[in-house]
Protein backbone atom coordinates (compact mmCIF):
# COMPACT_ATOMS: atom_id res chain seq x y z
CA UNK A 1 0.00 0.00 0.00
CA UNK A 2 1.06 4.01 -0.06
CA UNK A 3 0.45 5.52 2.99
CA UNK A 4 0.53 8.71 4.05
CA UNK A 5 1.43 10.05 7.28
CA UNK A 6 0.29 13.36 8.48
CA UNK A 7 1.22 15.62 11.29
CA UNK A 8 2.93 19.31 11.68
CA UNK A 9 6.32 18.82 12.07
CA UNK A 10 9.03 15.90 13.14
CA UNK A 11 9.97 17.48 15.93
CA UNK A 12 10.84 16.31 19.41
CA UNK A 13 7.40 15.05 20.87
CA UNK A 14 4.75 11.85 21.35
CA UNK A 15 2.85 12.18 18.27
CA UNK A 16 6.12 12.20 15.84
CA UNK A 17 7.53 9.32 17.91
CA UNK A 18 4.47 7.74 17.38
CA UNK A 19 4.09 8.27 13.53
CA UNK A 20 7.83 7.68 12.78
CA UNK A 21 7.49 4.21 14.74
CA UNK A 22 4.41 3.64 13.08
CA UNK A 23 6.47 4.48 9.75
CA UNK A 24 9.13 2.47 9.90
CA UNK A 25 6.93 -0.57 11.09
CA UNK A 26 5.03 -0.16 7.59
CA UNK A 27 7.92 0.48 5.52
CA UNK A 28 9.66 -3.19 7.27
CA UNK A 29 6.22 -4.78 5.92
CA UNK A 30 6.67 -3.56 2.51
CA UNK A 31 4.75 -0.34 1.93
CA UNK A 32 5.78 2.86 0.41
CA UNK A 33 5.14 5.43 3.28
CA UNK A 34 5.30 9.56 2.96
CA UNK A 35 5.22 11.60 5.98
CA UNK A 36 2.90 14.62 4.74
CA UNK A 37 4.40 17.62 7.50
CA UNK A 38 3.06 21.23 7.20
CA UNK A 39 6.69 22.23 8.48
CA UNK A 40 10.53 20.57 9.09
CA UNK A 41 11.09 19.42 12.44
CA UNK A 42 14.88 18.15 14.35
CA UNK A 43 13.39 15.03 14.01
CA UNK A 44 13.23 15.16 10.30
CA UNK A 45 16.74 13.61 9.26
CA UNK A 46 15.49 10.36 10.59
CA UNK A 47 12.38 10.51 8.34
CA UNK A 48 14.69 9.46 5.34
CA UNK A 49 17.09 7.56 7.44
CA UNK A 50 14.27 5.33 8.08
CA UNK A 51 13.37 4.73 4.78
CA UNK A 52 9.97 6.58 4.67
CA UNK A 53 9.60 9.89 2.05
CA UNK A 54 8.69 13.14 3.18
CA UNK A 55 6.19 15.50 1.77
CA UNK A 56 6.32 19.20 2.54
CA UNK A 57 3.73 21.73 1.17
CA UNK A 58 5.28 24.14 -1.10
CA UNK A 59 5.81 27.95 -0.18
CA UNK A 60 2.72 30.11 -0.83
CA UNK A 61 3.57 33.63 0.39
CA UNK A 62 0.26 35.70 -1.23
CA UNK A 63 -1.68 32.35 -0.61
CA UNK A 64 -4.86 32.39 1.92
CA UNK A 65 -4.99 29.42 4.29
CA UNK A 66 -8.25 28.34 2.56
CA UNK A 67 -6.12 28.35 -0.76
CA UNK A 68 -2.96 26.37 1.61
CA UNK A 69 -5.44 23.77 2.76
CA UNK A 70 -7.17 23.31 -1.10
CA UNK A 71 -3.39 23.21 -2.86
CA UNK A 72 -2.25 20.46 -0.19
CA UNK A 73 -5.07 18.49 -0.90
CA UNK A 74 -4.54 18.53 -4.47
CA UNK A 75 -0.85 17.20 -3.96
CA UNK A 76 -2.09 14.67 -2.05
CA UNK A 77 -4.88 13.57 -4.75
CA UNK A 78 -1.83 13.25 -6.86
CA UNK A 79 -0.10 11.09 -4.97
CA UNK A 80 -2.53 8.64 -5.00
CA UNK A 81 -2.24 7.19 -1.44
CA UNK A 82 -4.39 4.41 -0.29
CA UNK A 83 -5.08 5.65 2.81
CA UNK A 84 -3.68 8.81 5.05
CA UNK A 85 -3.31 8.49 8.87
CA UNK A 86 -3.91 11.94 10.24
CA UNK A 87 -2.70 13.11 13.66
CA UNK A 88 -5.58 15.14 15.21
CA UNK A 89 -4.35 18.45 16.64
CA UNK A 90 -4.43 21.89 16.33
CA UNK A 91 -0.98 21.74 15.23
CA UNK A 92 -2.34 20.16 12.39
CA UNK A 93 -4.99 22.28 11.54
CA UNK A 94 -3.85 22.92 7.91
CA UNK A 95 -4.07 18.89 7.16
CA UNK A 96 -7.16 18.68 8.83
CA UNK A 97 -9.06 21.30 6.80
CA UNK A 98 -7.11 19.99 3.49
CA UNK A 99 -8.67 16.73 4.07
CA UNK A 100 -12.39 18.82 3.21
CA UNK A 101 -10.82 18.74 -0.35
CA UNK A 102 -9.20 15.24 -0.58
CA UNK A 103 -10.66 12.90 -2.94
CA UNK A 104 -13.53 10.54 -1.62
CA UNK A 105 -11.45 7.66 -2.77
CA UNK A 106 -8.88 8.18 -0.39
CA UNK A 107 -9.38 6.83 3.36
CA UNK A 108 -8.60 8.82 6.08
CA UNK A 109 -7.94 7.47 9.20
CA UNK A 110 -7.68 10.07 12.51
CA UNK A 111 -5.50 8.87 15.50
CA UNK A 112 -6.40 10.41 18.72
CA UNK A 113 -3.73 10.98 20.89
CA UNK A 114 -5.44 12.55 24.51
CA UNK A 115 -8.11 12.89 26.38
CA UNK A 116 -9.17 16.34 26.14
CA UNK A 117 -12.22 17.70 25.30
CA UNK A 118 -10.85 20.11 22.68
CA UNK A 119 -9.91 17.29 20.85
CA UNK A 120 -12.64 15.86 20.50
CA UNK A 121 -14.54 18.97 19.38
CA UNK A 122 -12.29 19.07 16.89
CA UNK A 123 -12.70 15.12 15.13
CA UNK A 124 -16.76 16.38 15.53
CA UNK A 125 -15.53 19.42 13.24
CA UNK A 126 -14.25 17.34 10.86
CA UNK A 127 -16.27 14.37 11.46
CA UNK A 128 -17.65 14.28 7.70
CA UNK A 129 -14.61 13.75 6.35
CA UNK A 130 -12.61 11.10 8.17
CA UNK A 131 -13.69 7.00 7.65
CA UNK A 132 -12.79 5.73 10.78
CA UNK A 133 -10.61 6.81 13.89
CA UNK A 134 -8.48 5.05 16.47
CA UNK A 135 -7.76 5.79 19.96
CA UNK A 136 -4.30 5.17 21.44
CA UNK A 137 -5.70 4.24 24.94
CA UNK A 138 -8.96 2.10 26.17
CA UNK A 139 -10.18 5.86 27.97
CA UNK A 140 -10.02 7.80 24.46
CA UNK A 141 -11.47 4.97 22.72
CA UNK A 142 -14.56 4.78 24.88
CA UNK A 143 -14.99 8.33 24.99
CA UNK A 144 -14.40 8.74 21.14
CA UNK A 145 -16.67 5.87 20.50
CA UNK A 146 -19.85 7.92 23.09
CA UNK A 147 -18.84 10.78 20.96
CA UNK A 148 -19.10 9.45 17.65
CA UNK A 149 -21.78 7.13 17.46
CA UNK A 150 -22.34 5.49 14.09
CA UNK A 151 -18.89 5.91 13.09
CA UNK A 152 -16.21 3.52 13.16
CA UNK A 153 -14.04 4.32 16.19
CA UNK A 154 -10.99 1.37 17.34
CA UNK A 155 -8.65 1.03 19.79
CA UNK A 156 -5.01 0.50 18.92
CA UNK A 157 -3.16 0.61 22.19
CA UNK A 158 0.42 2.30 21.57
CA UNK A 159 3.69 0.23 21.21
CA UNK A 160 7.39 0.75 21.67
CA UNK A 161 10.90 -0.74 20.13
CA UNK A 162 11.93 -3.34 22.85
CA UNK A 163 14.92 -3.33 23.91
CA UNK A 164 17.56 -6.87 23.50
CA UNK A 165 18.03 -9.07 26.22
CA UNK A 166 21.40 -7.94 26.23
CA UNK A 167 20.58 -4.59 26.64
CA UNK A 168 17.99 -4.92 29.84
CA UNK A 169 21.12 -7.03 31.53
CA UNK A 170 23.18 -4.32 30.80
CA UNK A 171 21.39 -1.67 32.04
CA UNK A 172 22.25 0.22 35.52
CA UNK A 173 21.49 -2.35 38.80
CA UNK A 174 19.74 -0.17 41.83
CA UNK A 175 21.91 1.66 43.76
CA UNK A 176 22.81 5.43 45.23
CA UNK A 177 21.93 7.58 44.24
CA UNK A 178 18.83 6.55 42.81
CA UNK A 179 18.59 8.59 39.22
CA UNK A 180 15.38 10.11 38.21
CA UNK A 181 14.37 10.56 34.71
CA UNK A 182 11.42 13.09 33.14
CA UNK A 183 11.43 12.92 29.21
CA UNK A 184 8.87 15.37 27.13
CA UNK A 185 8.11 18.07 26.10
CA UNK A 186 8.48 21.05 28.83
CA UNK A 187 5.05 22.51 29.18
CA UNK A 188 3.73 22.65 32.57
CA UNK A 189 -0.17 22.69 31.77
CA UNK A 190 0.04 19.58 30.18
CA UNK A 191 3.32 17.83 31.38
CA UNK A 192 2.70 19.29 35.14
CA UNK A 193 6.84 20.02 34.45
CA UNK A 194 6.60 22.46 37.72
CA UNK A 195 5.80 19.72 39.76
CA UNK A 196 9.22 18.39 39.18
CA UNK A 197 10.89 20.95 41.47
CA UNK A 198 8.67 20.71 44.47
CA UNK A 199 9.23 16.57 44.17
CA UNK A 200 12.50 17.16 44.22
CA UNK A 201 13.01 19.54 47.40
CA UNK A 202 10.56 17.01 49.17
CA UNK A 203 12.59 14.16 48.52
CA UNK A 204 15.41 16.26 49.80
CA UNK A 205 13.51 16.48 53.07
CA UNK A 206 13.19 13.12 53.09
CA UNK A 207 17.00 12.75 53.26
CA UNK A 208 16.44 10.79 49.63
CA UNK A 209 19.74 10.63 47.87
CA UNK A 210 18.23 11.69 44.13
CA UNK A 211 19.41 12.60 41.61
CA UNK A 212 16.96 14.08 38.02
CA UNK A 213 17.84 14.08 34.07
CA UNK A 214 15.62 16.45 32.58
CA UNK A 215 15.01 15.30 29.02
CA UNK A 216 12.65 17.66 26.34
CA UNK A 217 12.70 21.13 25.20
CA UNK A 218 9.41 23.41 25.41
CA UNK A 219 8.37 27.10 26.52
CA UNK A 220 8.58 26.37 30.19
CA UNK A 221 12.53 24.78 29.89
CA UNK A 222 13.57 28.97 31.23
CA UNK A 223 11.03 29.07 34.45
CA UNK A 224 11.46 25.21 35.35
CA UNK A 225 15.19 26.25 36.21
CA UNK A 226 13.90 29.23 37.98
CA UNK A 227 12.18 26.78 40.16
CA UNK A 228 14.94 24.45 40.30
CA UNK A 229 17.30 27.04 41.73
CA UNK A 230 14.23 28.55 44.06
CA UNK A 231 13.32 25.06 45.83
CA UNK A 232 17.39 24.53 46.04
CA UNK A 233 17.31 21.45 43.89
CA UNK A 234 18.88 22.81 41.36
CA UNK A 235 22.70 20.90 42.61
CA UNK A 236 20.42 17.59 42.34
CA UNK A 237 19.36 18.57 38.35
CA UNK A 238 20.64 17.70 35.33
CA UNK A 239 18.85 19.96 32.09
CA UNK A 240 20.44 17.12 29.17
CA UNK A 241 18.24 19.22 26.75
CA UNK A 242 16.58 17.48 23.30
CA UNK A 243 17.67 13.77 22.42
CA UNK A 244 16.88 11.71 19.15
CA UNK A 245 14.54 9.41 19.52
CA UNK A 246 16.99 6.25 19.26
CA UNK A 247 19.40 7.93 22.26
CA UNK A 248 15.82 7.99 24.82
CA UNK A 249 15.87 4.60 25.60
CA UNK A 250 19.90 4.38 26.29
CA UNK A 251 18.57 7.08 28.73
CA UNK A 252 16.32 4.69 30.26
CA UNK A 253 18.42 1.94 31.31
CA UNK A 254 20.82 4.67 32.82
CA UNK A 255 18.13 5.47 35.15
CA UNK A 256 16.22 3.97 37.84
CA UNK A 257 12.68 6.01 38.22
CA UNK A 258 10.62 7.21 35.38
CA UNK A 259 8.94 10.15 37.25
CA UNK A 260 5.91 11.72 35.57
CA UNK A 261 3.71 13.83 37.07
CA UNK A 262 1.41 14.83 33.70
CA UNK A 263 -1.63 16.63 33.68
CA UNK A 264 -3.10 14.60 31.08
CA UNK A 265 -2.52 12.15 28.14
CA UNK A 266 -3.68 10.03 25.97
CA UNK A 267 -1.31 6.55 26.00
CA UNK A 268 1.62 7.95 26.76
CA UNK A 269 4.28 6.32 24.47
CA UNK A 270 7.19 7.58 26.80
CA UNK A 271 5.92 5.42 29.84
CA UNK A 272 5.54 2.69 27.99
CA UNK A 273 9.27 3.09 26.63
CA UNK A 274 10.04 3.69 30.39
CA UNK A 275 8.81 0.46 31.19
CA UNK A 276 10.28 -1.60 28.23
CA UNK A 277 13.59 -0.54 29.57
CA UNK A 278 13.33 -1.38 33.17
CA UNK A 279 12.65 2.45 34.32
CA UNK A 280 10.54 2.18 36.59
CA UNK A 281 7.49 4.81 36.25
CA UNK A 282 6.15 6.68 39.35
CA UNK A 283 3.62 8.94 37.65
CA UNK A 284 0.08 10.42 37.97
CA UNK A 285 -2.99 8.76 38.40
CA UNK A 286 -4.73 8.89 35.51
CA UNK A 287 -8.29 6.93 35.22
CA UNK A 288 -8.27 4.64 32.34
CA UNK A 289 -4.73 5.88 30.93
CA UNK A 290 -1.70 5.78 33.15
CA UNK A 291 -4.15 3.56 34.94
CA UNK A 292 -4.09 1.33 32.10
CA UNK A 293 -0.64 1.58 30.66
CA UNK A 294 1.08 0.98 34.84
CA UNK A 295 0.02 -1.51 36.72
CA UNK A 296 0.23 -0.11 40.11
CA UNK A 297 2.45 -1.61 42.74
CA UNK A 298 3.64 -3.87 40.10
CA UNK A 299 5.27 -2.52 37.30
CA UNK A 300 5.72 0.94 38.77
CA UNK A 301 3.49 3.58 41.59
CA UNK A 302 0.43 5.47 40.77
CA UNK A 303 0.05 9.06 42.43
CA UNK A 304 -3.14 11.43 42.70
CA UNK A 305 -2.62 14.31 40.63
CA UNK A 306 -0.94 16.86 42.12
CA UNK A 307 0.28 15.07 45.56
CA UNK A 308 4.35 16.45 45.75
CA UNK A 309 4.98 14.30 49.01
CA UNK A 310 3.36 11.04 47.68
CA UNK A 311 5.41 11.88 44.80
CA UNK A 312 8.64 11.98 46.90
CA UNK A 313 7.09 9.13 49.17
CA UNK A 314 6.93 6.61 46.05
CA UNK A 315 10.20 7.62 44.83
CA UNK A 316 11.48 7.13 47.99
CA UNK A 317 10.19 3.38 47.97
CA UNK A 318 11.88 2.67 44.40
CA UNK A 319 15.03 3.41 47.08
CA UNK A 320 14.99 -0.15 48.19
CA UNK A 321 16.88 -2.44 45.96
CA UNK A 322 14.89 -5.19 46.56
CA UNK A 323 11.57 -3.22 45.62
CA UNK A 324 13.05 -1.33 42.36
CA UNK A 325 14.88 -4.80 41.08
CA UNK A 326 10.83 -6.17 41.08
CA UNK A 327 9.19 -3.35 39.50
CA UNK A 328 11.81 -3.47 37.01
CA UNK A 329 11.97 -6.55 35.85
CA UNK A 330 7.84 -6.66 36.01
CA UNK A 331 7.81 -3.41 33.88
CA UNK A 332 9.70 -4.73 31.36
CA UNK A 333 8.10 -7.61 30.89
CA UNK A 334 4.31 -6.12 30.69
CA UNK A 335 5.81 -3.95 28.05
CA UNK A 336 6.88 -7.15 25.95
CA UNK A 337 3.85 -9.04 26.41
CA UNK A 338 1.27 -6.21 26.00
CA UNK A 339 3.01 -3.06 24.28
CA UNK A 340 5.24 -4.37 21.48
CA UNK A 341 5.69 -1.88 18.47
CA UNK A 342 5.29 -5.08 15.96
CA UNK A 343 1.92 -5.89 17.38
CA UNK A 344 0.71 -2.16 16.73
CA UNK A 345 2.02 -1.80 14.28
CA UNK A 346 0.45 -5.09 12.36
CA UNK A 347 -2.93 -3.52 13.75
CA UNK A 348 -2.35 -0.81 11.87
CA UNK A 349 -1.45 -2.37 9.07
CA UNK A 350 -4.51 -4.54 8.70
CA UNK A 351 -6.51 -1.44 9.68
CA UNK A 352 -5.36 0.22 6.86
CA UNK A 353 -5.15 -2.59 4.63
CA UNK A 354 -10.01 -2.70 5.75
CA UNK A 355 -9.64 1.04 4.22
CA UNK A 356 -8.09 0.50 1.11
CA UNK A 357 -10.29 -1.76 0.17
CA UNK A 358 -13.60 0.09 1.31
CA UNK A 359 -14.65 -1.49 4.54
CA UNK A 360 -15.33 1.91 6.08
CA UNK A 361 -17.02 4.47 3.69
CA UNK A 362 -18.00 7.96 4.93
CA UNK A 363 -21.58 8.69 5.46
CA UNK A 364 -24.17 9.79 2.93
CA UNK A 365 -24.06 12.42 1.33
CA UNK A 366 -20.08 12.97 2.04
CA UNK A 367 -19.00 9.92 0.56
CA UNK A 368 -19.70 11.84 -3.27
CA UNK A 369 -18.30 14.43 -2.84
CA UNK A 370 -15.87 15.71 1.12
CA UNK A 371 -16.44 19.69 -0.10
CA UNK A 372 -20.27 18.73 0.81
CA UNK A 373 -18.99 18.65 4.21
CA UNK A 374 -19.33 22.34 6.07
CA UNK A 375 -16.38 23.92 5.27
CA UNK A 376 -13.99 24.66 8.55
CA UNK A 377 -12.85 27.86 7.82
CA UNK A 378 -12.98 31.35 9.79
CA UNK A 379 -13.33 34.87 7.83
CA UNK A 380 -9.29 35.47 8.34
CA UNK A 381 -8.53 31.85 6.42
CA UNK A 382 -9.89 33.87 3.64
CA UNK A 383 -7.56 36.72 4.09
CA UNK A 384 -3.48 37.17 2.53
CA UNK A 385 -0.57 36.63 4.47
CA UNK A 386 0.52 40.16 4.02
CA UNK A 387 -3.09 41.73 4.82
CA UNK A 388 -3.27 39.65 8.47
CA UNK A 389 0.30 40.91 9.21
CA UNK A 390 0.47 44.73 8.27
CA UNK A 391 -3.70 45.30 8.26
CA UNK A 392 -4.58 47.64 11.93
CA UNK A 393 -6.87 45.11 14.03
CA UNK A 394 -9.87 47.91 13.94
CA UNK A 395 -9.46 47.99 9.90
CA UNK A 396 -9.53 44.03 10.09
CA UNK A 397 -12.19 43.68 11.94
CA UNK A 398 -14.15 46.04 9.41
CA UNK A 399 -13.14 44.03 6.65
CA UNK A 400 -13.89 41.06 7.98
CA UNK A 401 -17.81 42.41 8.65
CA UNK A 402 -17.63 43.61 5.47
CA UNK A 403 -17.17 40.34 3.97
CA UNK A 404 -19.73 38.65 6.20
CA UNK A 405 -22.68 41.35 4.85
CA UNK A 406 -21.30 39.91 1.17
CA UNK A 407 -22.21 36.44 1.76
CA UNK A 408 -18.85 35.56 2.47
CA UNK A 409 -18.58 34.00 -1.02
CA UNK A 410 -14.94 33.89 -2.00
CA UNK A 411 -13.11 31.86 -5.09
CA UNK A 412 -10.75 29.24 -3.79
Amino acid sequence: MKIGLSLDEMAMGGGPKFMLDLGRRLVAAGHAVTVLAEGAGAWEPLVAANGLAVYHPPPHPWATFRQRARSMAGDWNRASFDAIVVNASHLNRLAMCALHFVDVRTPVMLVLHGDWESLYSLAEQHRPVWNCAVGVGPKVHAAAAARFPGKPVFCIQNGVALPSEAQLRARRDAGAPLRLLFVGRLVDSHKGVFRLATILAACRRRGLDVRLTVVGEGPDGPPLVERFAAEGVADLVEMAGGLEPDEIPAAMRAHHVFLFPTNTEGMPLVVLEAQANGCVPVATRLAGITEAAIEDGVTGRLVEPGNVEEFAAQVGAMADPVAWRSHSRAAAERARRLHALSTMGDRYAGLLAELAQGRYPLDAPFRDSRELAPMPFTSEDHLPPLVLRTVPPPVLRALIRARRRLGGAVSS
